[in-house]
């Protein structure tokens, strides 16, 4: 019963308090809706994607040559985020960047129990990213050799510039505007309910302090209390002829 009433109180505080919640909604969409348009730069993915294929000795291909070649791709992960691949990509697209910034842009994967795997890059530019791509997997491929001693890597599909960004997400930032302005809304009503100290109603002087409730002062608008007014002198009015008549 404790907890029903809790609740009752609660949406009693919400519903007291909905117009400033609601107004709190509408300011955190504004907000997001400035973040997303204005300030948040958009980001574009541009992907690559590279087949491991092992030299055969024979023509029949085994299944422990498909598994050594899908082993691989994690070792290849490593060597493209590395110093020796970036590094010149650097160089030869003139980035102003660091190798670290670089390597936080590039994304490797690959599906379960397949040879070909994604090279994704991340930019503010769609063409930069397709360059980078491009170039990363045009060193990775003609320097494997040469740190492995293997050639098996086969660029199947080059990086294409994608001008659709990825990010922001302007529907997703707007909902979460929306949402915190709202949650923020409801923690500032019951806030201002638990610090007002005031004494709200009958129940708390009776039930809580135990004293006796000796009557209700009314609070009165302006209209009110100027039709009171209004109605007394009147009364008065009356009173005043009345006497007057009665001499």
């Amino acid at each position: 019963m404790q907890e029903e009433i809790n609740l009752l109180e609660m949406l009693s505080i919400i519903r007291k308090r909905l117009v400033m919640i609601i107004n709190t909604m509408i300011f955190g969409m504004l907000l997001a809706a400035v973040y997303t348009f204005f300030i948040a730069t958009p980001q574009y993915n541009s992907t690559t994607q590279l087949l491991v294929n092992r030299t055969q000795e024979s023509e029949i291909i085994q299944r422990a040559d498909i598994d050594t070649n899908v082993q691989l791709i994690n070792t290849y992960s490593d060597i493209i985020n590395n110093a020796i691949i970036l590094n010149p990509v650097i160089e030869e697209l003139n980035l102003n960047q660091t190798t670290e910034q670089l390597k936080e842009q590039i994304s490797v994967s690959a599906a379960d129990n397949s040879q070909v795997f994604t090279l994704q890059v991340t930019d503010d530019n769609p063409y930069q990213a397709a360059d980078i791509a491009n170039t990363i997997s045009t060193e990775f491929r003609d320097n494997l050799n040469s740190i492995m001693n293997v050639d098996n890597v086969t660029i199947i599909s080059e990086a294409i510039s994608n001008t659709k960004p990825v990010s922001p997400n302007n529907t997703f930032n707007l909902i979460v505007g929306l949402v915190l302005g709202g949650l923020i809304g409801v923690i500032i009503s019951f806030l201002i309910e638990f610090l007002d100290s005031s004494v709200k109603d009958e129940k708390f002087i009776v039930d809580e302090l135990g004293w006796i409730n000796l009557g209700i002062i009314s609070k009165m608008n302006g209209e009110e209390l100027k039709s009171s007014n209004q109605s007394t002198m009147h009364h008065k009015n009356k009173e005043t002829r009345a006497s007057r008549s009665r001499i």
